[in-house]
């Protein structure tokens, strides 16, 4: 209802009260009572549904945003204080019904607070004008029920039982007209609650629930075979699209030239794929033979290339002792003054030496200085 009017331009027609010192919630009782004056029309006003509607439609039209948001929280507060109080309570709910955002920006249910408001009246005496708001909220929020549990319980607890089965019996034979008899059932289980000698409501109900369940019978029936024959064509057609689709799949794969692993590991990739996707035609069977004979081969390459790798690991840490025992030899002739013995054996670790050997820059070192060293005395014997 909020939004029915929310399309209104806003133009005072009553007024409105002042706001003192530009602050609303300063301006203390008299603020309120204006506030209340204002929405309300006076404590005069009838609380009946047409009563409720002619405020309502006057706090949409005459409020702007920030004026109800100031009446709101204006009101809010004094009830913080007094929340027993019904003209405040009152005012609050016309203005929520009017601006719903006020309420939810302070995180309020406007179904709770009319519940309260309906409790109090009830508990005053004036069980009409409860009566009379929970009806107005029960239409204005239709979704929810606790409105509608209040309003039942109120007329049972008043003793207005006949017009609470008018009600049910209307929402059942509106649930009905709509075509949603699941609906229905539930209101003309709640008239059998009030009333237990409505034989006809008994009847009308299991009439609904037989007719419900002809209805769906037939209609499973006529689906099944709509669905069977739908199907079989279906499956037809596309079993045939499925054949096709795999067989193209399949010849679009990548080709493998030679023992490449990467050209086989692609390949493989796409069978798997196409086994996974279209796990069931013509050629299924080829798909996975061929499979199978790629794993085996990948697995042979790559027990070759893990041999060949070992064979060369061997063959590098065996460069890598003869260089290190080669080495320990010139330095051990080194030391016993042989220099050409220790020259040789340097140039023996230097020839058998791996890349990345931790001592082959000394060693090249020490055998150019050995190489120096004799050539030199070589040239002094001359």
């Amino acid at each position: 209802m909020g939004e029915l009017f929310s399309s209104l331009t806003p133009a005072p027609k009553i007024p409105l009260p002042q706001e003192p010192n530009n602050d609303p919630l300063q301006g203390g009782k008299t603020y309120v009572d204006d506030a209340v004056q204002a929405i309300t029309g006076g404590p005069d006003h009838e609380l009946d549904a047409d009563g409720l509607r002619s405020m309502m439609e006057s706090a949409a039209s005459d409020f702007d945003r920030r004026t109800a948001r100031a009446f709101g929280l204006a009101l809010l507060d004094h009830l913080s204080e007094d929340p027993a109080n019904m003209r405040l309570l009152e005012a609050l709910v016309i203005l929520g019904l009017a601006h719903p955002d006020v309420l939810s920006e302070a995180r309020i249910s406007l179904a709770v607070e009319g519940r309260r408001l309906a409790v109090l009246l009830e508990r005053s005496g004036d069980v009409e004008r409860a009566q009379a708001l929970l009806e107005f909220l029960a239409g204005h929020m239709p979704l929810d029920r606790t409105v509608d549990q209040e309003l039942a319980g109120l007329m049972r607890r008043n003793g207005n039982t006949e017009e609470l089965v008018e009600r049910y019996l209307v929402r059942a034979d509106d649930a009905v007209n709509a075509g949603r008899v699941s609906e229905a059932i539930p209101w003309l289980q709640e008239v059998l609650l009030l009333d237990r000698t409505r034989r006809d409501v008994a009847r009308m109900i299991r009439d609904l629930r037989y007719g419900e369940v002809e209805r769906e019978r037939r209609k499973r029936r006529g689906v099944r075979l709509v669905l069977g024959i739908s199907s079989l064509c279906f499956l037809v057609t596309m079993g045939v699209a499925w054949n096709r689709e795999a067989a193209r799949r399949y010849a679009n794969l990548p080709s493998v030239s030679g023992s490449d692993l990467q050209m086989m590991a692609a390949r493989l990739e796409g069978l798997q794929n196409l086994s996974a996707t279209r796990p069931v035609w013509s050629g299924s069977l080829k798909v996975r033979e061929e499979q199978d004979r790629i794993h085996w081969q990948m697995r042979e390459i790559q027990r070759l290339e893990r041999e060949e790798q070992i064979a060369a690991e061997l063959a590098e840490q065996l460069q890598w002792a003869q260089a290190e025992a080669a080495r320990v030899r010139g330095l051990t002739h080194a030391e016993r003054g042989d220099f050409k013995a220790a020259l040789a054996a340097f140039g023996e670790a230097l020839e058998k030496a791996p890349e990345g050997w931790e001592h082959l820059s000394q060693i090249r070192v020490d055998h150019e200085a050995l190489f120096q060293h004799l050539a030199q005395e070589q040239e002094a014997g001359r």
